[in-house]
């Protein structure tokens, strides 16, 4: 089975814009159960999938398999595929990169728009949307290499960065200190992450502080305060503006929200 290319199943597909979170500002985390596609329709924020964090940016695709973790800034508007996957197709999606920009967007918009179309008539022909389908798996794959390509170079630049970051978050780093850990000036550096990643390297560093401090209120008794230290934010005053910004509450609410999640 595992060198056999078999067609997907139950396949799930359509337009995505967030109307049913209501003014949530993060989606509730979630496991993928099946293999998920998502080709984004607008500039947003951030999607994060196991401890990895991809800007959501137009034109860009993101490909996720079982198990993973996810959840999402918003708003944001996608396209999206949800399906079962076995033998090599499987294998394929497993090895292929995870997050890249699709150059051949209108051809990409079309065919997901056709597949979108032929799965809503109901007694669809199964037979022209696994043609639809894999087409379109084809044509994301081709743009994911040529993506990993052409950025392999910087892709590799900014993954050593961001090991540099998770390795040092509680430390008062600046800009300078990450750029000269991957031997490069601040400037290109920063122009580099940026492109590569929809957000700046300050950003970054937020967004992976906050995570850490979302882990540490839900299963630790420490005081914020000494989250705030342990995360490396200036001070507890500091921790919670950035909360309010990020995630719509304070670090105490945040809390009280979601601490049942955790208990036994």
């Amino acid at each position: 089975m595992k060198n056999e290319l078999l067609l997907p199943t139950g396949l799930m597909c359509g337009y995505f814009d967030c109307s049913a979170f209501g003014s949530l500002k993060v989606s509730p985390e979630r496991t993928c159960a099946t293999f998920e596609i998502e080709f984004f329709l607008e500039d947003g924020r951030n999607t994060f999938s196991d401890g990895n964090v991809y800007p959501i940016r137009r034109n860009f695709a993101l490909i996720c398999t079982p198990g993973e973790k996810r959840h999402s800034d918003l708003p944001f508007k996608t396209k999206y595929l949800h399906f079962y996957a076995e033998g090599k197709l499987a294998e394929i999606l497993k090895k292929a990169p995870r997050y890249f920009h699709v150059s051949q967007s209108l051809e990409a918009n079309a065919l997901l728009d056709e597949i979108i179309t032929i799965h809503t008539v109901q007694g669809c022909d199964d037979i022209l949307l696994s043609s639809k389908f894999l087409s379109y798996i084809s044509l994301i794959l081709e743009n994911a290499k040529c993506s990993e390509q052409v950025n392999s170079a910087q892709n590799e630049t900014v993954v050593r960065s961001q090991e540099f970051i998770k390795e040092h978050y509680a430390d008062p780093i600046k800009l300078s200190d990450i750029a000269k850990a991957v031997n490069l000036s601040p400037n290109y550096f920063h122009a580099v992450f940026s492109e590569v990643c929809g957000i700046t390297p300050r950003e970054y560093l937020e967004e992976y502080r906050v995570k850490i401090a979302q882990s540490l209120l839900l299963t630790t008794q420490l005081t914020i305060g000494e989250i705030a230290e342990q995360c490396g934010f200036k001070s507890q005053q500091y921790l919670s503006a950035v909360f309010r910004t990020r995630l719509g509450c304070s670090p105490t609410r945040f809390k009280r929200q979601h601490q049942d999640l955790y208990l036994i």
